[in-house]
């Protein structure tokens, strides 16, 4: 059987051989010639704002902006349509974000751990990796000149049923005892200043499983950050 970093090569380099064969255009915006455009970098690159979802997460949960324009294009791209290549300015987005929540205070510890939030094994599988962890693994190299930020792929999804149409008392129901401890030991150390990252978020109620999952596991969570919040 193959094993994940198998899988990711080889996606990798089919990924190399489709743009041989199709020219790049920007995940953001679809202009020719770049895969990222610097407008659509400067979109990604607003100051966190804080937000409260329809179901109460628990802790802050602050995102980078709506699910709309270069944020939604980029990750649908990234999820989607397989371009491991977005990960980057995603990743970078990310890690400016998490920086700015540690200046302005809302971050309390020498050490930041980004627990990606639970995906199902099929859904990597099928992608050729856990997208979200991707990102926080870009986000964390980008940061390393100026904070210690270590990556806790810790969570994982169960099979529940699609939530797409669903509201936020019926999505909540859907999702309860959906999030598990996959990897004990990839749970943040003690005494990180530890962020949930997701790529978007509707309601919240996966946040608020995630919060209360790590909770039982002994693990308290400072923030959630979102790319985008639809």
């Amino acid at each position: 059987m193959w094993g994940s970093r198998a899988l990711r090569g080889i996606y990798s380099v089919a990924g190399e051989l489709v743009d041989l064969a199709i020219p790049k255009t920007c995940g953001g915006c679809g202009a020719d010639g770049v895969e990222w455009c610097a407008d659509c970098e400067r979109v990604l690159h607003d100051v966190p704002a804080l937000i409260r979802p329809t179901v109460p997460v628990g802790v802050p949960v602050w995102t980078l902006g709506p699910y709309q324009g270069p944020r939604r294009s980029a990750v649908l791209e990234l999820k989607e349509r397989g371009r491991g290549g977005l990960a980057q300015p995603l990743g970078r987005a990310v890690a400016h974000a998490v920086l700015r929540l540690a200046e302005w205070g809302e971050l309390d510890g020498a050490r930041i751990a980004l627990v990606p939030a639970p995906t199902t094994g099929r859904a990597a599988r099928r992608r050729g990796g856990d997208v979200v962890t991707d990102v926080c693994e870009c986000a964390a190299r980008i940061a390393e000149p100026v904070a210690r930020i270590r990556v806790c792929a810790a969570l994982r999804s169960v099979v529940a049923e699609d939530s797409v149409g669903l509201g936020a008392a019926d999505r909540l129901r859907n999702v309860a005892g959906s999030v598990r401890v996959f990897r004990p030991a990839a749970l943040p150390p003690p005494g990180a200043a530890v962020v949930i990252v997701d790529d978007v978020v509707t309601t919240g109620a996966t946040l608020r499983e995630s919060v209360s999952v790590l909770s039982r596991a002994g693990v308290a969570v400072a923030a959630a950050l979102t790319v985008a919040a639809a």
